[in-house]
């Protein structure tokens, strides 16, 4: 099992967010919110199969959601709401926020 990190960023206000990994929930988080300073809501880390995977965020409260079907092995995905939609980006696993 890999572990990829999550990295909730901008346009997050009060949201409830369900991240799936092959439509199984993995995780779920309520009250998330963008912290201005920062331009992150939450770092959120899941365990993914040995073999691919399609990560799906939803924010429920908004009813938008996202997902993404992972090539090789990334090591983080940056998700955002950008013009009223949920993106979801792969990332380099060296953000680092402080």
């Amino acid at each position: 099992m890999q572990e990829l990190l999550i990295i909730l960023q901008d346009g997050f206000d009060e949201d409830n967010v369900t991240v799936t990994i092959n439509g199984k929930q993995a995780r779920r988080d309520t009250g998330v919110s963008t912290k201005m300073l920062l331009g992150m809501a939450a770092e959120v880390s899941v365990e993914l199969p040995a073999k691919g995977a399609t990560v799906g965020v939803e924010i429920t409260n908004r009813g938008l959601s996202a997902g993404i079907k992972l090539h090789g092995k990334p090591k983080s995905l940056l998700v955002s709401v950008e013009d009223g939609k949920l993106v979801i980006r792969e990332g380099t696993g060296r953000e680092a926020f402080l």
